[in-house]
């Protein structure tokens, strides 16, 4: 292998190294998450907020969170995302 090649493929591996974390890593500040059992998401804002949940097998929803909080929004895998619509 030549250092070209050797160079690109240490470059494609660091590059795939950055990838966004999982959908279940520990959560930060922030939007969805889950554990393997519950979804949750984490508001960090001083204001409450609105947010549409993507729910499969079943009908969506939106919820009003609270400033600072972090709320279960359902069981893990059905519910599936959760992202900020508009200030509630």
């Amino acid at each position: 292998m030549n250092i070209r090649a050797a160079a690109v493929a240490a470059l494609s591996l660091a590059a795939m190294s950055l990838a966004v974390p999982s959908a279940n890593a520990a959560p930060g500040c922030g939007g969805y998450w889950n554990d393997a059992t519950y979804a949750y998401y984490t508001h960090c804002g001083p204001t409450s907020v609105l947010i549409d949940v993507d729910v499969a097998w079943g009908a969506d929803f939106t919820r009003c969170v609270g400033p600072n909080s972090t709320t279960n929004i359902g069981l893990w895998p059905r519910t599936r995302n959760a992202w900020y619509v508009r200030p509630c």
